[in-house]
């Protein structure tokens, strides 16, 4: 019996013994394509050599010290970095160590700035009704996830109060043009119900990830979004957290958005998983606040920008820029969205295939005319999920009931052109299983109904 709490405590789970590139080995000798980068994280692969060097040159030299006492020269470095890759006068870092507490301080961050510019009303943040950022309760309190947010109703915040972009479920009788029009709009008409002067920012993802399966923003979304905020005094805190650190492409989604947001939420991919680490990146005009204010800024954790994360981090960004990362990332993304395009054409439970650069999803329906989804019990993402590493590959299951229906494919940014036939060429063999058993279901379903 294992004195380990697992996510499902019936379930058995194999045991990895290691990686290498986007493979992973258990100790049965079973080798997996982990098509997920395990939960988008691992983005140049696993087992890297020169990573596991940085590691090991750090440890030789301090590994720990506290932010209140010393600053090290890995932090001071990593933050410079990744505000000179950073969109517009997103000049300053503070370090966590995970995307939830990225989210969750980026809360206190907004709170901070409205009282230092003499505005403490100012203290709700409104998010989309589609999304997830994290499991801290003020990050979940911001997540419109039902599923993770129902054991904890009475402690969370209402916050997500905004309808996503959901253009393949949009409502009848809408344009695309009127319905992304009316979704951008949206955030308008809830900070005025909300009352602007109460609100502090609102929170949205690029690109809406483990709930809603790589949902996209249409053009010009948030560059409207922007000007509400910019209209109203309310901050823009876009959560990166999936989408950043190369995975669409860009060094942030930000940027071929063409927008620059107050607070920028990184993690996962900012250390590629050799290191809990995360960061908010904060404008130069909220920093100045805190200067002329208070001149101190909310207070962080234990191993906030400790050097041994630092320096790993540090180790993922020089392999991703002398290695190319990001164009690998185009190339290979440009593939992958053109073999997943051909099965959805193929097989008719498939549809809607979504993403950019290396974050793609698609949808399972019973019927491709009335785009019914299979039953949230029926739970076809996790079924789909367990047949694919059956055989042999990793994938993610996204969406929230009623629509707990699709799936994520993101492999680690660092794939070959072989190893992306490799995805399509397992799952093409899932598909296969998977279209059986929803011809099955949507049988009983129509049978059922009479």
């Amino acid at each position: 019996m294992s004195a380990l709490i697992k996510q499902s405590l019936g379930a058995v789970y194999p045991v990895v013994d290691h990686g290498k590139g986007v493979w992973l080995f258990d100790t049965e000798g079973r080798s997996y394509l982990d098509a997920a980068s395990g939960a988008m994280t691992a983005n140049i692969g696993h087992g890297v050599p020169e990573i596991a060097s940085a590691i090991d040159a750090q440890l030789r030299k301090v590994a720990f010290t506290y932010r209140t006492q010393f600053t090290s020269l890995p932090a001071e470095e990593l933050a410079t970095r990744l505000t000179e890759l950073a969109p517009g006068d997103l000049n300053y870092a503070f370090f966590l160590n995970s995307g939830s507490e990225s989210s969750e301080h980026a809360i206190r961050v907004a709170l901070h700035i409205w009282k230092e510019r003499g505005r403490p009303s100012k203290t709700k943040i409104l998010g989309r009704q589609r999304s997830y950022h994290g499991m801290t309760m003020g990050a979940l309190s911001m997540s419109g996830h039902d599923v993770r947010r129902k054991d904890y109703g009475p402690l969370l915040h209402p916050f997500p109060v905004v309808p996503p972009v959901y253009t393949l479920r949009r409502p009848k009788g809408l344009s695309i043009e009127q319905y992304h029009r009316q979704c951008a709009d949206a955030w308008e008409n809830a900070i005025l119900e909300a009352d602007p002067d109460t609100v502090a920012a609102v929170i949205a993802e690029p690109i809406v990830g483990a709930a809603g399966g790589a949902l996209m923003p249409p053009e010009g979304y948030f560059r409207r979004v922007r000007e509400i905020c910019d209209k109203y005094d309310v901050l823009l805190i876009l959560d990166e957290v999936i989408s950043g650190m190369g995975r669409t492409g860009d060094w942030f989604a930000s940027q071929w958005l063409d927008v620059v947001p107050d607070i920028l939420l990184v993690g996962k991919g900012l250390s590629a998983g050799y290191t809990p680490m995360a960061a908010v990146l904060m404008r130069e005009g909220l920093v100045e606040s805190i200067r002329q204010g208070s001149g101190h800024a909310p207070f962080g954790h234990t191993f906030s920008g400790n050097p041994l994360s630092a320096a790993t981090c540090l180790a993922v960004l020089d392999y991703m820029q002398s290695n190319d990362v990001l164009d690998n990332v185009r190339q290979r993304g440009d593939e992958l969205s053109a073999g997943l395009r051909t099965l959805s054409q193929r097989f008719r439970h498939m549809i809607d295939v979504r993403g950019r650069g290396l974050l793609w999803g698609f949808e399972f329906v019973l019927d491709r005319d009335t785009l019914e989804p299979p039953s949230t019990d029926f739970m076809v993402s996790a079924r789909f999920t367990e047949l694919c590493r059956t055989l042999g590959l990793i994938v993610y299951p996204a969406g929230v009931a009623p629509l707990n229906n699709s799936i994520l494919l993101t492999p680690p940014l660092t794939i070959a052109a072989d190893e992306v036939k490799e995805i399509l060429v397992r799952l093409e063999k899932a598909l296969i299983e998977m279209e059986k058993v929803l011809d099955g279901e949507q049988k009983r379903v129509s049978e059922a109904r009479g």
